[in-house]
């Protein structure tokens, strides 16, 4: 979330590498300055305490798909490859220590160039993130809960430049209500990956040809976000089948066979990556619940579409900040057409389906991450703003998840109050 710019800067653009990322943008430079300016000796980030009853226990793993090359690799032979961290609910009183925040931050930081990214973007919280002292409430392998028989599963898509890690805070919140996360690093589009044998994968970034014009550079704006979108739906994909199979074969010791209800699926994704997550619902009908946290490609739509026409299924939740009053980087008739086009697109949505507008102090596109409770680093109103704009973005997040993974009725959803951080509209044909 370093040195990036207003977070409604061309979503297509930044997809393809040529803007900056879509994820935590707006005021990267005072947002450093907040980290480093009276605090480098002793930061004060602490991740909130998770709101439910069940502990949370953490195992990464790498997994390779052979049906798609590594178009970036310089091996012709290499496959796609994905770091997956499976987050799950654990009984209280495990025995272990909890584990690091950013697992391979040790390997990140032997790295140059990633190493000066990640100075960056973390600033004084880096050494300890190197060192291992900021901590997640999760420990590294810990025995599942026992009950209940089966979870419901979600999938999380990080943001272009990110990574999952960086919502911490959403997945143990999820995960504390008896929720199981797959959270998917997206390889290239990951800020850097870490695989088990020390590698480390930055992300992959293109150079613009010279001699463009506006039009070809539009155009090659288009062509690239459509294949990342493509590849990044893909991957969540492939993530259900490799679950599917350890559920039911339990290979690799996989320690949560039998438990994961193949009936109960969701697939939710942050910026560019909520477009990763509701591409993946328009591919597979296995996939329940769809929720979009400020996923949309203005000026262009919400939700990705594909030549096939293929629709969504089940109901999609758009959880989008309302930016009335605020500075975009086009023009007022392109935004009026792209707001006719998000009322199309939602229009189209299956019956139980919502748009939820949120309107916060301090809320911004990289609210939906730990990234401002990070920059607040211990600053008291500031941190109380972030989580308070966290536990916003999670309410709506896990009352659409639970209203459709665990048929529970929800007032914020269904019998939502006036207040004025949130307008809820329902959608469906």
């Amino acid at each position: 979330m370093k040195k990036k710019a207003f977070v409604y800067a061309l979503a297509i653009a930044s997809l393809s590498g040529l803007l900056p990322s879509l994820l935590g943008q707006a005021g990267g430079a005072t947002a450093q300055q907040n980290v480093t300016a009276g605090s480098v000796q002793s930061p004060a980030f602490k991740l909130p305490d998770p709101s439910g009853p069940f502990a949370i226990g953490r195992v990464g793993y790498e997994w390779i798909d052979a049906s798609r090359p590594d178009v970036y690799s310089s091996d012709p032979g290499a496959h796609r490859a994905l770091m997956v961290y499976l987050w799950y609910p654990s009984a209280r009183g495990a025995a272990g220590e909890t584990a690091a925040y950013l697992p391979g931050a040790k390997q990140m930081d032997a790295d140059r160039d990633v190493q000066h990214q990640m100075k960056e973007e973390y600033g004084a919280l880096w050494p300890l993130m190197v060192s291992g002292k900021i901590k997640s409430h999760a420990i590294e392998d810990a025995p599942a809960s026992i009950t209940p028989q089966q979870f419901p599963v979600v999938l999380l898509s990080h943001g272009l430049g990110g990574t999952g890690l960086e919502y911490t805070s959403l997945i143990e919140d999820l995960v504390s209500h008896g929720y199981v996360v797959a959270a998917i690093e997206h390889t290239y589009t990951a800020s850097a990956v870490v695989f088990p044998d020390g590698k480390v994968v930055p992300a992959h970034h293109d150079t613009e040809p010279a001699g463009l014009s506006s039009a070809q550079r539009w155009q090659r704006m288009m062509d690239s976000a459509g294949l990342l979108i493509r590849q990044g739906a893909e991957d969540v994909l492939f993530v259900i089948n490799k679950l599917t199979e350890l559920n039911k074969s339990g290979a690799q010791g996989f320690l949560l066979r039998g438990r994961l209800d193949p009936n109960r699926l969701a697939a939710v994704g942050h910026s560019a990556g909520g477009a990763f997550a509701t591409g993946a619902c328009q591919l597979d009908a296995r996939i329940h619940a769809c929720v979009s946290l400020d996923g949309e490609m203005p000026p262009v739509a919400a939700f990705p579409e594909f030549p096939d026409g293929k629709g969504f299924q089940h109901p999609v939740l758009l959880l989008e900040l309302d930016h009335t009053g605020e500075r975009m980087p086009f023009s007022a008739d392109q935004y009026t057409d792209f707001r006719k086009k998000v009322e199309a697109q939602l229009n189209l949505c299956p019956k139980g389906s919502y748009d939820v507008m949120l309107k916060s102090p301090g809320l911004f596109h990289g609210s939906f991450s730990d990234y401002r409770l990070r920059i607040a680093n211990g600053n008291a109103t500031q941190t109380e703003e972030a989580i308070h704009n966290l536990h916003l973005t999670q309410s709506f997040t896990r009352a659409f998840l639970d209203k459709y993974l665990k048929d529970q009725r929800e007032a914020i959803l269904d019998e939502p109050s006036q207040s004025p951080e949130a307008v809820v509209k329902a959608y469906g044909h």
